[in-house]
């Protein structure tokens, strides 16, 4: 395929350029092109990706309905396509998308799908981030114990830690110790 410069791959770039800028409209119009035009095309992957890159944007700029719109039927698209590495990472930002809306319980639900989709790859930044938000999500929705195990497979799934994620690691082993599971 070609990539002159109306292609829905130019278009994608220009918008991911446009994000990094902080020029967020531009942003939103470019992947909203680029999935038109991938659709148009026949390319559902792509469009796909286009979406959730769309919907990453829609949640920075507080349009929780809309990031809700363009990602929530992304992770089949991903699934029918065997790609389980993007597939979590729609599920990823639909749990997001899902959670700013309020949906709390069902955003956990993704969340949780989003790891069992990425135990086949190794993509442990993606385990990383996706066991991040999973344990904020939790504590907010008053379940201590729990977030504490996902910030503690977090912190593990990271090849390097931080000084900061290093006294967390060590802060988090405490409750393990009194409870004789720890070194």
């Amino acid at each position: 395929m070609t990539q002159g410069p109306d292609s829905p791959e130019k278009l994608s770039r220009d918008a991911l350029d446009a994000y990094q800028l902080g020029a967020y409209e531009d942003a939103v119009k470019g992947f909203q092109a680029a999935k038109r035009d991938f659709l148009d095309r026949g390319d559902e992957i792509n469009a796909a990706e286009a979406a959730n890159n769309l919907s990453v944007v829609l949640l920075k700029m507080d349009r929780a309905s809309e990031a809700l719109d363009a990602v929530k039927e992304t992770p089949e698209i991903f699934q029918r396509a065997g790609n389980s590495q993007m597939e979590a990472m729609a599920l990823g930002n639909l749990a997001a998308a899902l959670e700013s809306t309020g949906d709390v319980k069902q955003a956990e639900e993704c969340y949780i799908q989003a790891l069992t989709r990425l135990e086949e790859s190794d993509d442990q930044e993606t385990r990383s981030y996706i066991l991040q938000a999973l344990s904020r999500l939790q504590l907010r929705g008053g379940k201590p114990f729990d977030a504490l195990t996902s910030m503690q497979g977090a912190l593990d799934s990271q090849p390097r830690l931080s000084w900061r994620d290093r006294v967390l690691r060590r802060l988090f082993d405490i409750p393990g110790r009194f409870l004789g599971r720890g070194s």
